[in-house]
């Protein structure tokens, strides 16, 4: 069996964005998506979206406006 980095996969270079929120320290997670991402070959749209403890306004902003332009890179 060839491992992925042998062939080309149907799922190298797709988009993807991530948005993590948690109480506290939410580094670990964000850098197992991402390492999990890259081994993948997606290809990241934006920065991660990352909220620590209390969604506020600027939080939900942040993630309309992901919404609302992730689709366009489809």
């Amino acid at each position: 069996m060839a491992a992925a980095s042998d062939k080309d996969s149907s799922s190298d270079r797709q988009p993807h964005c991530l948005v993590s929120r948690g109480n506290s320290d939410i580094a670990g997670a964000v850098r197992g998506v991402e390492t999990i991402t890259t081994g993948l070959r997606w290809k990241r749209l934006r920065e991660p979206i990352t909220i620590v403890g209390e969604l506020i306004a600027a939080d939900r902003e942040a993630c309309w406006d992901l919404g609302a332009t992730a689709p366009r890179a489809l």
